[in-house]
Order: C-alpha cells, then sequence, then structure tokens
C-alpha cells in the first residue's frame, strides 16, 4: 500500500510543480484557450503525462518491488501507454490548430484499432446471469466503441473550469479500489499515479481556472481511464467486469449520453458543438462556477461509491449501489430541463392513440367529400355537423357575412346536438381558436373551432384539416349563392 501512496502523492507534487513550466510551453506552442482574456493555456495533456510517467519512474528505481510490477505488466498495459501516447500526440496537435471533428475522431478510431490488435481487448460482456463471449467480430467492435467513447466523454465534459478533471479523479479512484481489490497491482499502480497527477492539476484548473485540460489532458485522461479498466476489472465477478467501468464513469457517460439522445432526436450533427451539457444547464440555473463544480464532484463521489459497492457484490451492497446511483442522477438531473423527453413521450403517447386518430382522419376525409358535394349553405352546414359534431373541439361556429362587410351583417351558428343553432358565443379567456376563411358566391365564411386549455393533445390533424377541408370548403362556398339574410 506504500508504493500506492508514494506513486499518488509523487504525481500530484510533480503535475503541481510542473504545471507552470507547462503553461509557458503552451504558450510558446500557441496551444491557447482566446475565449478568456488573458487567454489559457490548454496544457493539462502534458502535465497529467509528465505527472504520471515521472511518478512512476521514480517509484519504480527506488522501490523494487513496484518496479518489478511494472516491468511485469501484460502486454495490453503496454498497449494502454502507446495508445495514451498517441491520443496525447493527437491532442496536442488539436490544442495548438484545431482540427475538424471527423478528422479528429477517424484518427481516434485508428489508434483504438491499435490498441486492440496489440492485446487490448473486451472478448466477453459480463452480466448477471454470465458471460457472453463476443466472437471475431463484436469483439474488437465493443472494444474500440469502449475506448473512443469514454475518450470523448471526458472531452465533452470539458466545457466548465474544473469539471472534467475532478470527474476524472473520482473515477480513477473507483478504478483504483477495483483494480486493487481484484488484484491488479500494476493497475492501481498506473491509476493511482493518474489520479495524482488529476490532483496535482486541479489547483489550477479550479475556477478561476489558470490552465485547462484541453483535448490533449481530457482525451488522454479518458482514453487512459477506459483502457485500465478494462483490464482492472477482469478476473473480478461477473457484474463487477460491467458495473463498476460504467458506473464509475456516471457523470460522463450521462452527460455523454443524453447529448446524443439529444442530438439525434433534433436532427442535428452528431459532432456539432453546442452549450447544452450538465455544466451548461447548471449554470443556466443560477449556480455559480464553484457551485456548478461542486455539484458535479458530489454526484462524481456518489457514482464511484456506487461502483465500488460492486466489487464484493451483496444484497445490501447492490441496495446501497442502487440508492446512490439514483441520488447521482438525481444530483445531476435536478437542473437539468430535457425537453427532447417530454417530446418523446407526447409522441409515444400519441403512437399508442394511432389507430383512433387515423380513424378520426378517415372519417375527416369522407366528411369533406360530402362537403364538397354541396349546393347550399343548409348541405355546407349538415356536412360540418357531420365532420365535427364528434370532435375533440369545445365549440364550433360558422360565421357568413356580405363580401367586403364581414362584421356588419354577419350572421354566426353554433354547432350543438349535431345540428346548428344560430347563436353568437364569446371566447372565453382559457379557450385557443383556429379560424378557417374560405369565400362563397358574394359571401365570405369563417369555421372557427375553439378548446379549452390544458386538455389532452389533439388525435384531429390540423394539417390534414386545413390541407383537404379548406380547400373543398373554399370551392363548394364558390357554387352557393349568398343567404337571403345576407342579400338584403
Amino acid at each position: 500500500m506504500g508504493s500506492y501512496l508514494l506513486v499518488f502523492v509523487v504525481a500530484a507534487a510533480i503535475a503541481l510543480l510542473c504545471t507552470p513550466l507547462m503553461a509557458a510551453v503552451g504558450l510558446r506552442l500557441g496551444a491557447l484557450d482566446d475565449t478568456r482574456e488573458p487567454p489559457i493555456p490548454r496544457i493539462g495533456g502534458l502535465t497529467i503525462a509528465v505527472g504520471c510517467a515521472a511518478a512512476l519512474l521514480l517509484v519504480g528505481v527506488v522501490f523494487t518491488p513496484a518496479g518489478a510490477t511494472l516491468l511485469g505488466t501484460s502486454q495490453a498495459i503496454g498497449a494502454v501507454a502507446l495508445g495514451a501516447i498517441a491520443i496525447l500526440i493527437l491532442g496536442v496537435v488539436d490544442d495548438i490548430r484545431p482540427l475538424a471533428a471527423k478528422v479528429k475522431f477517424g484518427l481516434q478510431i485508428v489508434i483504438a484499432a491499435g490498441v486492440y490488435a496489440l492485446g487490448l481487448r473486451i472478448e466477453s460482456v459480463s452480466v448477471p446471469v454470465g458471460a457472453f463471449s463476443l466472437g471475431s467480430l463484436l469483439a474488437p467492435l465493443i472494444t474500440i466503441v469502449w475506448l473512443v467513447g469514454i475518450t470523448n466523454a471526458f472531452n465533452l465534459l470539458d466545457g466548465a473550469d474544473g469539471v472534467a478533471a475532478g470527474s476524472a479523479f473520482f473515477a480513477a479512484t473507483a478504478i483504483f479500489i477495483m483494480s486493487v481489490a481484484l488484484g491488479h497491482p500494476a493497475i492501481g499502480l498506473v491509476t493511482a499515479a493518474l489520479a495524482g497527477a488529476l490532483l496535482g492539476f486541479l489547483p489550477f484548473n479550479f475556477p478561476p481556472a489558470r490552465a485547462f485540460l484541453g483535448d490533449s489532458g481530457a482525451t488522454v485522461t479518458g482514453f487512459l481511464l477506459a483502457g485500465l479498466a478494462v483490464e482492472g476489472s477482469t478476473k473480478g465477478p461477473t457484474l463487477v467486469a460491467i458495473a463498476v467501468p460504467v458506473i464509475a464513469f456516471g457523470v460522463p457517460v450521462f452527460d455523454t449520453t443524453i447529448t446524443l439522445f439529444r442530438r439525434l432526436v433534433r436532427g442535428r450533427p452528431v459532432f456539432e458543438a453546442d452549450r447544452e451539457h450538465v455544466h451548461h444547464h447548471l449554470a443556466r440555473a443560477g449556480l455559480a462556477p464553484r457551485q456548478v463544480v461542486g455539484i458535479v464532484y458530489a454526484a462524481s463521489a456518489v457514482f464511484a461509491l456506487a461502483a465500488m459497492m460492486f466489487i464484493n457484490p451483496t444484497a445490501r451492497s447492490y441496495a446501497v449501489a442502487l440508492l446512490a446511483i439514483g441520488a447521482g442522477v438525481w444530483m445531476i438531473s435536478r437542473f437539468l430541463h430535457l425537453h427532447e423527453l417530454n417530446e418523446l413521450a407526447r409522441l409515444a403517447k400519441r403512437g399508442a392513440l394511432q389507430p383512433k386518430a387515423i380513424a378520426v382522419n378517415v372519417g375527416l376525409r369522407r366528411a369533406a367529400e360530402r362537403i364538397g358535394r354541396a349546393q347550399s349553405l343548409d348541405d355546407l352546414k349538415e356536412g360540418l355537423a357531420i365532420l365535427l359534431e364528434e370532435s375533440e373541439f369545445d365549440e364550433v361556429l360558422l360565421m357568413v357575412s356580405p363580401l367586403g362587410n364581414r362584421r356588419g351583417r354577419a350572421q354566426m351558428w353554433r354547432l350543438h346536438e349535431g345540428a346548428f343553432m344560430e347563436d353568437w358565443p364569446v371566447r372565453r379567456p382559457d379557450e385557443w381558436e383556429v379560424v378557417c376563411p374560405f369565400e362563397g358566391a358574394g359571401w365570405t365564411g369563417e369555421l372557427h373551432l375553439r378548446r379549452r386549455l390544458g386538455r389532452r393533445s389533439l388525435l384531429l390533424d390540423l394539417n390534414l384539416l386545413l390541407e383537404i377541408v379548406q380547400p373543398t370548403l373554399a370551392e363548394a362556398a364558390k357554387r352557393i349563392e349568398a343567404p337571403v339574410t345576407l342579400a338584403k
């Protein structure tokens, strides 16, 4: 345990000391975020890489057992290290001269595929009922999706001071405990170094930030955590292998899932940037930057705690873990207004009522045919009565007036018990109204459809009403002479 603590402290100290130096390097390279004044250097990737590598090297030299553990690591750990170096280089290039999102994403896929070829592989998926082999086709796909997905999840979360680095610290802590508990000391040393480097960088990244993670820092952190989680979860109970990594990354996974869901529902490009992430919603809710960070940290800690509950699974630990997960989701969703979920629920409800809606719209088409055959105003009213007798509107009104004198000598009828009765009701304050105008031979007409606010969504398709009924109504009215009462 002393080696873990030492590598953690050394990584934190090196990151803390070298961040100002890395800031100067970032300034020289032009890796700056010019949305702030003065511009903030984006050098988190270099700081974390130097902190991790130097700490592991020093501790490996000083403590022979730790060095032997690191040297005896599996081929997969070497693959993660090489992949992290490639991701770091890609991130640094992007921080200096931003790359197109699709180009960056494509290169990340290539790097993840290379790591898979070098030995880091998800070859089975574990669920409570057992483990399922993925086979030669699904194994590389799932591995690449996992590596690239978690890499970008932390990158997407890096939109506010201190958010991504702090969330990654809690995730690294959970992966460290899991690795040690399952007998993976090398993974424990690397994750301890990563957690220490993140902690050492945080004083400069905490709001108001003096240094940013940048793409280099966020992506290399996400990639390392994704790769180490795969290796660190092996040899554990079936549920551990899938539950601990996913739950430990709860905040970035939640944010990325909601982001993809939101963009797909809206039909927006997946790679299009927006300001709809968790931290943006929290800021718009009126929270100060440090309050935003505090909520994200609390949620991240809760998810990390929940993940650790699965390491030694019992009925009680499952209950506590599920309670913690629920608390974490509540924390980060309390201030979110996900209108897309409401819209999907509305569409789902409408889908359940679709057969009835189809019947209503078919009736509308048949009634429109009857209206089209009208030869008099009475025929017109009879056809409208059939059309709207069992409609979802609270009031149906028909108004006619002489051409050019719409209100002076107008007449109005209200649909009541299947027939139009002369009446002139005033629209109530809690009603909305659709007006469908048409013009006859020397007279004009208006069909008023009124409905109370707060009622369920209409099954009747208003677009269909306007596209079919209104033109048919107007065409029929042209054949009808003005009523005698209007002609006087």
